[in-house]
């Protein structure tokens, strides 16, 4: 899918991800910026990807290449900045948006370290961002270990052989690129006409296969609040809640961890829209992502596709939710990983000229249809283990990740030891309260705990309220607001780099 991820990006949309985490530093008084970059240089140096930059070919002809960047600098890649005061939840997810909100730079390796200083307690920050076309979540999960250590005084660690040896390859002269040019040209039309006959196969077999009648035909996509257009700026919100009330919900009503995910997440935008009067009548669908990885697989790279699965926003009882939810997501992922294609694989065979020019024409009426969604929700699972950076100990992880032309809305949580940390990635101006989101989903666990008695569960009723680790309280009880129009973006983005300017350094 690297692809995409390149060829994709224009002035309103961005492709690369960032994982936000919090550091309690109070056992490591010499922690400072200079103490972390050089301890995490050093560990960088032992991971080849982070020293490659993009070679493109002229006017997106071909494919371009990895090639070692020879005048590879770690100034140029880490940065440090302050939060506003009083340095709480919104300070950070301020500085956090306007981190985000801004192309990285192609003519160096494609990723950026800030080092986050000024929140409340004296706490410290890190932001890792990271261009996709890198690597997927699971990818970056593992570079996170590998920068990371299970103990405060831990050592380098070993580096799989597979990722230690990765090389790029050379720096191709002016006839091979032009070879490698005409040949991909050449092979285009054969590769687009097997791409639509292998997704004519797929719907054929859909359609003669019994146990796929119930799901013949196109599901109808409504149109939420959030599928509208969007700007170059992001908002930024995040919260933690406690994975074992998510594993207590699983168990009694026979799902999945991820079933219980995307039902948190309906719950939370069905409350949303509904105090709005603003709730469609259809179903909301979501796009999620399927890896496509083995055990053995610990490449730094992609190996992931997408699938719309619902998120049954049109049901009102909480349970029958959680079941719908259940029953489509299993099939969706099944079809994808035995080789079934859509849209998303009939893109990956265009070249980057075309696919570019594609993806800038799309509006916001036509995004959401393409991906037969109306959101992204992503779940990676993270280290059940505490994780210590320089011998700070890691408090949790909030991911923020891509907005798509017409969706404005995308929910990435990881699972980090005894909690779930949410990160939600918005469009400023399609959302009025976007804190919200973030105490709704608090209140939707809290409502399947409540209902776990009533399938015969002998366990408790412990309250699922969480506790946000970014700011050591809980979020606020939500009250009816009268919604307010506002857009923030530009705003928050301009007082944010006012921070910037006095306190960025290389």
């Amino acid at each position: 899918m690297d692809v995409l991820f390149i060829a994709g990006e224009n002035d309103r949309t961005y492709h690369h991800t960032a994982g936000l985490v919090t550091l309690d530093t109070s056992a490591t008084p010499q922690f400072d910026f200079e103490y972390f970059r050089r301890h995490t240089s050093e560990r960088m140096d032992l991971i080849p990807h982070f020293r490659w930059k993009l070679q493109e070919v002229p006017l997106g002809l071909d494919l371009p290449y990895w090639v070692e960047d020879e005048n590879f600098s770690y100034d140029n890649h880490f940065k440090r900045i302050a939060v506003p005061q009083p340095g709480d939840r919104e300070a950070l997810a301020e500085v956090a948006s306007y981190i985000f909100s801004r192309h990285l730079d192609r003519s160096r390796p494609l990723w950026e370290m800030w080092y986050i200083e000024g929140l409340a307690g004296g706490r410290v920050a890190i932001l890792q961002k990271l261009h996709h076309c890198m690597m997927d979540g699971q990818g970056m999960q593992k570079v996170g270990e590998l920068l990371s250590d299970f103990s405060p005084r831990g050592k380098k660690p070993k580096i799989e052989s597979d990722i230690a040896r990765d090389r790029p390859g050379a720096v191709p002269d002016q006839r091979q690129l032009t070879a490698n040019m005409l040949r991909r040209w050449l092979q285009f039309p054969l590769a687009a006409s097997r791409g639509a006959i292998d997704i004519l196969g797929t719907q054929l077999r859909d359609r003669l296969s019994a146990a796929n009648k119930a799901s013949v035909g196109k599901p109808d996509l409504c149109i939420a609040s959030f599928n509208g257009d969007i700007s170059g700026d992001r908002g930024f919100v995040f919260g933690t809640v406690p994975l074992a009330a998510i594993k207590r919900i699983k168990d009694a009503f026979g799902a999945t961890v991820n079933d219980v995910v995307l039902a948190l997440v309906a719950g939370t935008l069905r409350d949303y829209l509904l105090r709005r009067d603003e709730l469609p009548d259809t179903a909301l669908r979501c796009s999620i992502a399927v890896s496509l990885r083995t055990e053995e697989d610990s490449e730094l790279s992609n190996r992931v596709t997408n699938t719309a699965v619902t998120l049954a926003t049109d049901i009102e009882d909480p349970i029958e939710r959680l079941r719908a939810i259940s029953a489509g997501t299993a099939p969706a992922k099944q079809r994808v990983r035995s080789g079934g294609k859509g849209i998303v694989e009939i893109l990956q065979i265009l070249p980057p000229v075309l696919l570019s020019a594609l993806v800038n024409s799309v509006n916001a009426d036509q995004g959401p249809r393409m991906l037969g969604a109306n959101l992204i929700i992503s779940n990676v699972r993270g280290s059940s283990r505490p994780m210590y950076i320089a011998g700070a100990r890691l408090e949790c992880m909030y991911p923020i990740s891509i907005l798509t032309p017409g969706m404005g809305l995308n929910i990435t949580c990881v699972s980090y030891c005894d909690g779930v940390d949410f990160g939600f990635s918005l469009a400023p101006e399609l959302f009025d309260q976007p804190w919200d989101l973030v105490d709704g989903l608090s209140e939707t666990l809290d409502e399947y705990v409540d209902l776990i008695p009533a399938t015969g569960s002998k366990a408790g009723k412990p309250r699922a309220a969480a506790v946000n680790k970014a700011t050591g309280r809980k979020p606020a009880k939500k009250v009816e607001k009268v919604p307010v129009k506002r857009k923030a973006g530009k705003a928050a983005a301009g007082r944010a780099r006012s921070v910037a300017g006095k306190k960025q350094a290389s």
